[in-house]
């Protein structure tokens, strides 16, 4: 037992020893996913909010929390999961809940913003290529979703009624 705890250790010991080592160059590749992302979601679609810092050093490289307004965030995050696309509306404490986000409501978040607000979250495996798989289909969720909220109702015409 000693043995094979001490081979975990060793084990451990080396993995932390390579994330050190790409520490700077992998934070530096999700911050520029991160920033790909916000230019892509500012372009593609209206009514947004970023959540925290303004972009730049005091921002974490790895997430980016935008407010949809007049979205639901658990109506995305269910639309999403169809195509395959995993976030969160929550902190990765709180991903069980559907209340709202703390965070973004002691930040002074209107509740309606913190409900759809959406964290999207980088790590190793993600790409460029996944942010382009992802735009492809947020924008129309969105449209879609707006269509039906009962927050927009006055504004946006529905599907149904449209002629």
């Amino acid at each position: 037992a000693a043995a094979i705890q001490r081979e975990h250790h060793e084990r451990f010991a080396k993995a932390f020893e390579l994330a050190q080592q790409q520490l700077e160059s992998e934070s530096k590749r999700v911050g520029e996913l991160r920033d790909f992302l916000w230019k892509e979601l500012q372009e593609k679609i209206p009514k947004l909010k970023l959540n925290g810092h303004e972009m730049g050093e005091k921002r974490l490289p790895n997430n980016l929390n935008v407010t949809f307004i007049d979205v639901e965030g658990e109506a995305m995050l269910l639309y999403l999961d169809e195509y395959g696309i995993m976030c969160s509306t929550g902190s990765a404490c709180t991903s069980e809940s559907l209340d709202p986000s703390h965070v973004l409501l002691a930040m002074g978040l209107p509740y309606e913003y913190s409900h759809g607000s959406i964290r999207f979250t980088f790590g190793h495996c993600n790409s460029k290529k996944d942010i382009e798989y992802m735009m492809k289909y947020l924008p129309d969720v969105i449209k879609q979703l707006r269509e039906i909220s009962p927050v927009n109702i006055g504004n946006v015409k529905h599907a149904k009624y449209k002629k």
